[in-house]
């Protein structure tokens, strides 16, 4: 037998091999660092919209690519604020030109109605008892908090029930004219948190039609360079070089501040709402975002609105005095360390930023 060798020789590269993906045209091992875009910080896009490209965002688009391709459906989930509906809405809003897409929003009102509507408002009629795509593309569904909606007398979900109908049985009845109308070239992608909190379980008879990826929750170095970037291109906006540099400090205080909270302010019988997750450090970035930048005048301004946030999203969660205290203090041994100011604990913690002191609505400094 003949021996072909090979042209390419892919050396396995250092490190877990799962931050590497196969680069297919030169036959080697390429970093998923090196496949993702720049940010630009669109100020006219609402924040929690706003997506910041990391070597992880990279992966989970690659597999939602892939398996969406191949004929599956897709389950994404994950602990809340993780990001699964901004990159799930990231990869359908540049899919191929062959893919459209809608979106579908479940909450506890939704209704079966609700998704009929949708069917049939987002798929063209094919014929009289058949739905689908344009000619030439395929459709593709993003159902967000699919598990939602409110347990009905049976224990069961009606519109989680219909959407399993239409995976299943590839079509839904028309409960009117009492006929089966088929759906055809369609796939979903759901997104969901584990159940909690107004979350419920869904039956199996509807995840077992999905192949499920899990979002885990962002490491330190993931945190830091989202919020980084969301913050630095908001402080761009106003071409002082001095804010800008500030930013990076800003969100090592905010996520060390974060993971202080987490570990220190657990929930207990009394305190079931000491539940602190991504959206909370979220927030205090949002609450930053929302004072004008030309209002923010200088270093010193720039700390007090992170600190009126900070104490905004967790300290007034807290519900005794000792555990107040216990913030305060951590707070400000953090932002010392990070932001190097010199500012007493009574200093900063009856700073308070609003929009009601000026007729310009704008969220400013008050007293």
């Amino acid at each position: 037998m003949d021996t072909i060798e090979c042209e390419y020789k892919a050396e396995l590269p250092d490190g877990d091999l799962f931050e590497y993906t196969i680069d297919t045209e030169y036959y080697k091992f390429q970093h998923w660092d090196e496949l993702k875009t720049d940010f630009k910080y669109d100020r006219m896009a609402s924040y929690f919209n706003i997506l910041v490209p990391t070597s992880d965002t990279v992966k989970y688009n690659f597999m939602i690519g892939k398996l969406t391709d191949g004929g599956f459906n897709v389950l994404v989930s994950g602990e809340t604020g993780v990001g699964k509906s901004v990159v799930t809405r990231d990869y359908l809003q540049n899919a191929p030109e062959n893919i459209d897409s809608a979106f579908v929003n479940f909450s506890g009102k939704t209704t079966t109605k609700n998704l009929v509507d949708a069917l049939e408002g987002k798929l063209e009629s094919r014929r009289r008892d058949v739905l689908g795509a344009k000619p030439g593309k395929k459709m593709i569904f993003f159902v967000d908090d699919v598990n939602m909606p409110q347990l009905d007398a049976g224990k069961a979900q009606p519109p989680c029930e219909l959407l399993r109908q239409v995976i299943d049985q590839g079509g839904f009845y028309d409960t009117k004219k009492l006929f089966f109308k088929k759906v055809q070239d369609t796939k979903f992608v759901t997104a969901c948190a584990p159940p909690g909190g107004g979350r419920n379980e869904v039956s199996p008879r509807l995840f077992r039609q999905f192949t499920m990826l899990w979002v885990p929750s962002l490491s330190t170095q993931s945190m830091r360079l989202i919020f980084t970037s969301i913050l630095r291109g908001y402080f761009d906006l106003k071409e002082d070089p001095g804010l800008s540099l500030q930013a990076e400090d800003i969100i090592k205080a905010t996520v060390d501040i974060y993971e202080n909270s987490i570990t220190t302010f657990l929930p207990t019988p009394s305190k079931c709402h000491y539940t602190f997750n991504l959206r909370d450090l979220s927030k205090v970035i949002q609450g930053m975002l929302m004072c004008p930048y030309d209002d923010i005048e200088n270093k010193d301004y720039c700390t007090k609105l992170f600190a009126c946030e900070i104490f905004r999203v967790f300290r007034d969660r807290l519900v005794d005095e000792d555990d107040r205290r216990k913030f305060s203090e951590m707070s400000h041994r953090i932002m010392e360390t990070h932001l190097s100011m010199d500012w007493s604990l009574e200093d900063f913690e009856t700073v308070i930023f609003g929009d009601y002191d000026n007729q310009r609505r704008n969220y400013v400094l008050l007293g």
